[in-house]
């Protein structure tokens, strides 16, 4: 568990220090009014203060201070949500308190002396041993509460003490001074609207989407699910309770963030053996078994194969996504079994949703699905606002890109072919590489970088700056569902060059907006490549600005996901079938 760093913890202890002393002073004419308003409603004799034995840093016990918010006679140590109708012990000057959070301000005086942090996990009861119990799961027990915190502007009052905890996690592994700002700033902002304040509401979140149907989500990788779904699963959750079942390899907080509960789930993709399989398919069969869901939606073969087919025996509804047939078709007697299991499968799923029309016919062709069951829709579509137009870029030598994983399939026997005979024909052009590579490509990407021609970056979380810098984006790849990556060169304004199979070529007008070559083609690729090192700066950008209006004509996020959802949902006409 990644711990936070200790020259940053001291530093949060002494400016602590510095602003709750400041704010006692400065607020101490709010203080004054307060406790006169208390005084009025309840007596000369009434206690302004309220005083609670709360757990501080590794489970020590410290006295927190509030205002006064509820009669004197209410159960002084029981959490407020255990409380049979707190409502009832309010005051008025409290029921006011508890909603502008102004109750809280004496704390600046636990602050001050070092029992909390202006930021950090809310201070629990001293037997609040359920909420203890969670958070020594994720180490926030091991840091000073703090006023606010993550959970505090995530929900409050309506979380569930195992969400409370886990974001509270969350808080630990990523605590800087810049989640510490998106804290109190988002502090700010649930005062001002008084957000999550549900008196003895701990859970009403829960309650809230007992309201709503189930859906599960059942995929292969976290990572590529919250990239690509996103904005998707944001709009499921107008609707469903939503619930993912995938291995955590990446972005699994940021789909829980999202409101997401995420059920860590192990998936090994390549792997064929059927022992792994089976536990696979058991697992499976626990979820669906407990969750309870009341739509399924599977992506990629394995979720699609075996919760698919646990969905059809306990007859619950479900939706396939195919993001292309990938190397399980490509070999004869995979393909045979694969075909089989995916008949066996889909033989009661409600609808496929395919990114291309090619990868629909095969499926057609195998006898695996009927043509009513088959929606064909633009991939996940591109979020124009993150992958804004760039200004063509001035390079003084052509920069050709490409990304994505190093590997055989995606054409890289092909394009390293391609640029070495650009080379020997003295173009002026650097390939920059982005991405993981498979180490039979190590000693060649090494080569090349040492010969001046390739630039390798690695793997990058965000691939938008390298699209700016880029003047053609390359994918030489053998099989696709529908590339995200073409969609995001076009939407960034860049020209592509790509094969002409299914997934690549629907985001390309051959000679408008890019180039298509033959798949498994070098020479076709380095043709299409050659051309381009020909042609003008204006004429390679007004290329680009073709692929930009393409993506915003045909492939905009917002339309993709309406469409997917009105699949999802049922809500689509017999007319719309087939082809969005």
């Amino acid at each position: 568990m990644r711990k936070p760093s200790e020259s940053y913890l001291k530093l949060k202890k002494a400016t602590d220090k510095i602003l709750s002393g400041a704010g006692l002073v400065v607020l101490s004419p709010v203080f004054a009014g307060i406790a006169i308003a208390i005084k009025l409603e309840d007596g000369i004799t009434a206690p302004v203060f309220f005083k609670q034995k709360r757990v501080g840093i590794h489970k020590s016990h410290f006295m927190l201070y509030k205002f006064r918010s509820m009669q004197t006679d209410t159960p002084h140590d029981m959490p407020t949500h255990l409380l049979t109708d707190p409502e009832q012990y309010l005051t008025g000057t409290g029921r006011w308190l508890r909603k502008t959070s102004l109750d809280e301000l004496p704390q600046l005086l636990n602050i001050f002396q070092g029992d909390m942090a202006v930021v950090g996990p809310r201070p629990a009861l001293w037997n609040q041993y359920d909420l203890l119990e969670e958070r020594d799961k994720y180490g926030a027990n091991d840091i000073r509460p703090g006023l606010t915190g993550w959970a505090q502007i995530h929900g409050r009052d309506e979380l569930e003490i195992s969400e409370k905890a886990r974001l509270d996690g969350y808080y630990v592994r990523h605590l800087n001074l810049f989640m510490d700002m998106r804290c109190i700033l988002g502090t700010i902002r649930s005062v001002l609207k008084s957000e999550g304040v549900v008196e003895g509401g701990t859970g009403a979140r829960h309650m809230q989407n007992c309201n709503k149907k189930k859906l599960l989500i059942v995929t292969n990788h976290s990572y590529m699910l919250y990239r690509f779904r996103k904005e998707l699963i944001q709009r499921l959750m107008e609707d469903y309770e939503v619930v993912i079942s995938t291995p955590f390899v990446g972005h699994e907080e940021d789909l829980q963030e999202l409101g997401a509960h995420c059920i860590e789930t192990e998936v090994d993709r390549r792997s064929v053996n059927p022992v792994t399989d089976l536990r696979l398919l058991r697992t499976y069969k626990k979820i669906l078994k407990r969750e309870n869901p009341d739509l399924v939606i599977t992506y990629s073969i394995k979720p699609n194969i075996y919760a698919g087919y646990l969905c059809g025996k306990m007859k619950i509804p479900f939706l396939a996504n195919v993001q292309g047939l990938g190397t399980a078709f490509q070999k004869p007697v995979l393909s045979d079994m694969v075909t089989v299991m995916y008949r066996t499968a889909l033989r009661k799923v409600e609808k496929v949703i395919f990114e291309n029309q090619a990868n629909a016919q095969e499926f057609k062709k195998r006898r695996i699905l009927s043509e009513e069951k088959e929606v064909v829709l633009h991939g996940a579509g591109i979020n124009l606002e993150e992958y804004r137009y760039h200004f063509y870029p001035n390079n003084e030598k052509i920069h050709f890109l490409y990304l994505g994983r190093i590997m055989k399939e995606k054409g890289m026997d092909e394009l390293f072919g391609a640029i070495e005979r650009l080379r020997k024909d003295g173009c002026e052009f650097v390939l920059d590489l982005v991405g993981f590579f498979e180490e039979e490509y190590r000693k060649k990407v090494e080569q090349l970088q040492k010969e001046g021609i390739v630039r390798f970056y690695g793997f990058q979380e965000d691939p938008r700056p390298f699209y700016a810098q880029a003047d053609c984006v390359v994918l030489p790849s053998y099989h696709e569902g529908m590339s995200n990556v073409l969609l995001e060169a076009a939407a960034s304004g860049r020209a592509i060059i790509t094969t002409d199979i299914p997934g690549c070529r629907e985001a390309v007008d051959n000679g408008k907006s890019g180039m298509l070559c033959r798949v498994k083609s070098a020479d076709s690729l380095y043709k299409a490549m050659k051309r381009f090192t020909e042609l003008s700066r204006d004429k390679r950008e007004a290329i680009g600005k073709a692929g930009r209006e393409k993506m915003e004509k045909e492939f905009d996020k917002n339309q993709v996901v309406e469409e997917t959802v009105k699949v999802i949902t049922g809500n689509r006409s017999k007319q719309e079938r087939g082809r969005l």
